[in-house]
């Protein structure tokens, strides 16, 4: 994934903002998906860590609930 890509995902979500829980949902797999590439590629190992971090909330079961 390269800026471009993730440009285009963001345009993808504000063409659909008329649909707010697709937005959200779109916009919450982009951040996980460049938060992944963070976590495995990144060659600054602090951000490495925090992406990895974050990337432990995924793993919290609960009611996830959109518009």
């Amino acid at each position: 994934m390269d800026v471009s890509h993730v440009r285009q995902r963001v345009q993808a979500i504000a063409d659909t903002a008329d649909d707010p829980e697709a937005a959200h949902q779109s916009e919450d797999d982009l951040f996980v998906d460049v938060l992944k590439i963070i976590a495995s590629d990144s060659a600054d190992d602090h951000s490495r860590a925090l992406a990895g971090a974050a990337l432990e909330a995924r793993k919290i079961t609960f009611e996830r609930w959109y518009a």
